[in-house]
This record gives structure tokens, sequence and C-alpha cells, in this order.
């Protein structure tokens, strides 16, 4: 019996580190996304943040084959860090109106990656 416990313990948090890096990989390429359309196009558009916040949450869930509060939560965190860091990149510092952005972002990592 704590045989069994103990294999689903160990397979929940591979889940989880799994989920973590399909997050990381989806804000990367969300990043990558966001910053293409910057260079090519030749103007900023700060709400592709909320792809970056989309592709992060179903990175997530997608790698750890289900959504859970936990994996919102962090899938959350790297969507801020990647929304911030992407508009600081395309601006040389962070606009404070697009907060709003950053906000929407975390806010669908969150809910992509924890229902």
């Amino acid at each position: 019996m704590s045989t069994s416990s103990d294999s689903t313990i160990v397979e929940d948090k591979s889940n989880l580190g799994l989920g973590i890096m399909g997050a990381v990989i989806g804000a990367a390429v969300g990043a990558g996304a966001m910053y293409a359309f910057y260079a090519f196009a030749g103007f900023r558009f700060p709400l592709l943040g909320v792809g970056i916040g989309f592709l992060t949450g179903y990175g997530a869930k997608l790698l750890a084959k289900g959504g859970e509060t936990t994996l919102g939560y962090i899938a959350g965190a790297i969507a801020l860090g990647t929304v911030v860091g992407t508009l600081y990149l395309m601006y040389g510092e962070f606009p404070i109106i697009s907060i709003i952005s950053v906000a929407v972002s975390v806010s669908v990592a969150y809910r992509t990656a924890s229902h």
C-alpha cells in the first residue's frame, strides 16, 4: 500500500516538473513570436503579451497532462516575467501603461494551466 502512494507522489512531481518545462517552452515561443512581430512589422503591440500568457498556460497544461492550481500559479509567474522582459526588450524600458497587458497575460496563463 505504501508503494503505490509513493509512486503517485513521484508521478505528480514529475508531471509538475514537465508542466513547468512546458510553461517555459510556451513562454519562449510566445516571446519569440511577439518580438518577431515587432521586428518585422516595425511597431509595438503590447497586447500580444496575452498570447504569451496563453502559450505559457497551454504548454504547462499540455506537458503536465492536466491542470492544477499550483501549476496555474507557476505558469502565471513565468508569464509575468516573460511579458515584462519582452516589453523591456521592445521599449528599452517598461512602459507603465503595459501593466494591463501583463495583468491579462498572467490571468490567461493561470486560467489556462489550472483548469
